[in-house]
């Protein structure tokens, strides 16, 4: 078995479940409503959400009156995930932990199932594509969410470039990292593979207002897996001027005085 990167252990994810919500839910909370809105599902509805991370596209479904099952292989997840359904008031939204690459679920329970950038870290991407089908009633439908261009991600851009002028000779790994292996060219095709009829695959674009870049630093270098290793590796002082220069640039983007982050995803829609 090949080793696993910092992104594919679930005690990486339990350790920043708080950092990951203030960080990218901004964003993928966005994909999210999208994909909700894409599978039309009415009130009652079983759902699935898989690899759903701080929950955001299973709490929206929840909102709406779907009965949801929100799943993640981090416990930290899972708890931060619970603490929000509690929060929220949604006696019809459970949280567990579970492999979304082995689902501990009879098949054909779902009338619907989504994975919003969570799929995309699965060591086999394909068998968790085959179990989001497996799980499907027959008509159901299932959305896959994953980075439209992950080589050009805003986000991974202004990182990169920040390191370069603070350390010009660090060696980033050489190896595309796990999450862009699924991108907007292969979703379609990888869907159809898994079994999927009818699939379309579409872009959807978020945007987030960035009001305090300093806070908003202050979480993101603990925000996923990938990042939290790398700052480790570069020491506090040299975060500290990385993350100078990247405030710097992320106030270069600004809209009317506030900083702006804009990214494209891929929503990916099958039936079963």
């Amino acid at each position: 078995m090949a080793e696993l990167s910092p992104d594919q252990v679930a005690g990486n994810w339990s350790a920043i479940a708080s950092e990951y919500e203030q960080a990218f839910e901004g964003l993928s909370a966005q994909f999210a409503e999208h994909a909700l809105r894409l599978l039309d599902l009415g009130p009652g509805a079983r759902v699935l959400d898989v690899a759903a991370g701080t929950g955001a596209f299973g709490l929206s479904a929840a909102r709406a009156g779907a009965e949801v099952l929100a799943t993640d292989f981090a416990p930290g997840m899972v708890d931060r995930l619970q603490a929000r359904i509690a929060a929220a008031g949604l006696p019809g939204m459970a949280a567990e932990v579970m492999d979304g690459q082995a689902l501990a679920l009879p098949d054909a329970s779902f009338d619907g199932a989504a994975s919003v950038l969570g799929l995309i870290f699965f060591p086999d991407q394909d068998r968790g594509l085959a179990e989001l089908r497996r799980v499907l009633r027959e008509g159901g439908r299932a959305a896959v969410v994953c980075w439209r261009d992950p080589a050009n991600l805003p986000l991974m851009a202004l990182v990169r470039q920040a390191v370069r002028k603070v350390v010009p000779g660090f060696q980033p790994p050489s190896a595309p990292p796990v999450w862009a292996r699924l991108n907007g060219d292969s979703l379609g095709s990888r869907m159809e593979a898994a079994g999927f009829r009818e699939v379309e695959v579409l872009t959807s674009t978020a945007t987030q207002r960035i009001h305090s870049p300093e806070a908003y630093w202050s979480g993101f270098t603990r925000s996923a897996p990938p990042l939290a290793h790398l700052f480790e590796r570069l020491g506090p002082e040299t975060t500290a001027a990385v993350g100078r220069e990247y405030i710097g640039a992320l106030r270069a983007q600004s809209r009317d005085g506030v900083p702006t982050l804009t990214v494209e995803a891929c929503i990916g829609l099958g039936r079963a």
